[in-house]
C-alpha cells in the first residue's frame, strides 16, 4: 500500500479521490462523454473509445463503435450448449469463464500466431480484435446465463437497435430505468489499473502469448475470489445474515460494531464494497448512491 509498483496510461486509483479514468474522475468523465439518446449517462461504447484513444469521442465516433460491436456480438450457438451443459446450480461466474473459453476457437491472435506469419510488432492488432469481439459478446453471454439460472432459462433476444447497456437491460427483462443502471455500473467497473488481482492475471497469462480468451477467462477466475469481485456478494451475504440476527430490531452502532467484532473474532474477513487502497469513501459507490437518490 502507498508504493507505485506499476504504471497504467488507462487509470489510476488515487487513495484520496479514487478511481481516474484517463486522468478524469468518475463526475468529470460521466460529464465530458456523449450521452445516449434520452439519457443523462454516457453509453459504454462511448467509454469504450475514451479508454483506448484517451480522447473524449464525437458522437459520430461514438456511433461508429455503436455499429462496429453489433457485427461483432454474434455468439455461437455451440457457446451456448457448453453453458447448458453445466450443473445448473454452477455460480454465473463459472458459467461465463466456460463461455468465454468456449468461444476461443474464434481467437484472431490464436489464428494469427497459428499462420507462421506472427509478428510481435504488429500482434496488438489482432489483440485488439479479440479483445472487441470479447467485450461485444459479453453482454449476450451474461444475459443468457442470468436467464437460464433465475429466469427458468426463458431468453429474450438481442434488440439491433439499442446500445450495449440498454440493450443488456432489455435482454434480462428489466425496466427502462434499468438501462441507464447498466450504461452507469459497467463504465463504474471498466478498468482498474493494472494491480488487481483479475487486471494483473490478464497481463501475467497474455505475457505468455496465450491468447486473450485464455487471458480474460483466467481474468474472470481470479475476479471470482472473496477478497475481490465475489465480495460484492459476500457483502450482500453477510448484511442479509445479520439482518436476520436482528429478528426485526433496528440496527444501531453497537450492534453493527457487535457482528463486525464476531465476525473478526471467528477469524472470517468481513466482506467490503470498494478498492483496499482507499482513504475515503469509494467515489463508484458515491455515483451510485447519487443515482439512486435522484432516480424515483
Amino acid at each position: 500500500r502507498d508504493i507505485r509498483s506499476l504504471v497504467t496510461d488507462i487509470s489510476y486509483l488515487d487513495p484520496q479521490e479514487g478511481i481516474r479514468f484517463r486522468g478524469k474522475t468518475i463526475p468529470e468523465t460521466f460529464e465530458a462523454l456523449p450521452k445516449a439518446a434520452g439519457s443523462a449517462y454516457p453509453t459504454v461504447e462511448s467509454f469504450w473509445y475514451f479508454l483506448l484513444t484517451g480522447d473524449v469521442p464525437t458522437q459520430a465516433q461514438v456511433d461508429e463503435v455503436v455499429a462496429e460491436w453489433k457485427t461483432r456480438q454474434n455468439v455461437p450457438s455451440y457457446v451456448f450448449d457448453a453453458i447448458r451443459a453445466l450443473p445448473r446450480d454452477s455460480h454465473p461466474m463459472v458459467m461465463l469463464s466456460v463461455g468465454i473459453m468456449a468461444m476461443q476457437k474464434d481467437s484472431k491472435f490464436a489464428a494469427f500466431y497459428n499462420s507462421g506469419k506472427f509478428n510481435k510488432m504488429v500482434a496488438w492488432e489482432s489483440v485488439y480484435e479479440d479483445a472487441s469481439d470479447i467485450v461485444a459478446r459479453i453482454p449476450i453471454v451474461a444475459a443468457f446465463i442470468y436467464n437460464l439460472k433465475y429466469k427458468g432459462d426463458k431468453q429474450i433476444a438481442i434488440d439491433p437497435k439499442l446500445d450495449m447497456g440498454a440493450n443488456f437491460a432489455h435482454m434480462i427483462g428489466q425496466s427502462d430505468q434499468y438501462k441507464d443502471v447498466a450504461r452507469m455500473y459497467f463504465i463504474l467497473h471498466s478498468d482498474h489499473e493494472s494491480g488487481n488481482v483479475s487486471a494483473h492475471t490478464t497481463h501475467l497469462v497474455h505475457s505468455a502469448l496465450s491468447d486473450p480468451y485464455y487471458a480474460y477467462s483466467a481474468g474472470l477466475n481470479g475476479l471470482a475470489g472473496p477478497l475481490h469481485g465475489l465480495a460484492n456478494q459476500e457483502v450482500l451475504g453477510w448484511i442479509m445474515e445479520f439482518q436476520k440476527k436482528l429478528n426485526g430490531a433496528e440496527p444501531t452502532k453497537e450492534n453493527v460494531t457487535k457482528a463486525l467484532w464476531d465476525t473478526l473474532n471467528a477469524g472470517q474477513v468481513v466482506p467490503g464494497y470498494g478498492h483496499a487502497v482507499l482513504r475515503k469513501t469509494d467515489p463508484r459507490y458515491t455515483a451510485q448512491r447519487e443515482f439512486c437518490h435522484k432516480t424515483p
